[in-house]
């Protein structure tokens, strides 16, 4: 059996709510679990990962790593194994850009690897503390 993976995702923005629901249509094998953003579990799971300081962003989370921002994107087409995963990866922070001006949504995207210099991480490493509140959290999903 498949690990499930969580997608955490902005269930305020339209685009965000419209690819989670596209993620969860074309997942017939039942891989990925979703989660807004907002809900007190999410925020729960990241706060476990990053502490208090872990950005706006859509997450991936995997059995031993997070990914968010573009390469969850792409993490995630390709494990639907759609096409276009790597242009998904060069078009996000576009999309993300125009949607949010489009719809007014002000909240800065940005996950927690965003640095002063303008450098950014985009993966990590799942803490021992969010593998356990990630295994509990998908069990009750």
């Amino acid at each position: 059996m498949t690990k499930k993976r969580l997608l955490i995702y902005d269930g305020q923005c339209a685009y965000c709510r419209g690819f989670a629901r596209l993620a969860r249509a074309l997942d017939f094998s039942k891989k990925f679990a979703l989660l807004p953003f907002e809900s007190e579990p999410a925020q729960r799971l990241l706060r476990a990962q990053f502490g208090q300081d872990f950005g706006f962003a859509m997450f991936l989370f995997e059995e031993d790593s997070i990914s968010w921002g573009r390469e969850a994107a792409q993490r995630i087409i390709q494990n639907l194994r759609l096409p276009g995963a790597r242009l998904a990866f060069w078009l996000y922070p576009t999309i993300v850009s125009i949607v949010s001006r489009l719809t007014r949504h002000r909240q800065r995207v940005c996950g927690p690897g965003c640095a002063a210099d303008g450098s950014a991480l985009s993966a990590a490493p799942l803490t021992e503390h969010a593998k356990s509140e990630l295994s509990q959290l998908l069990l009750s999903l």
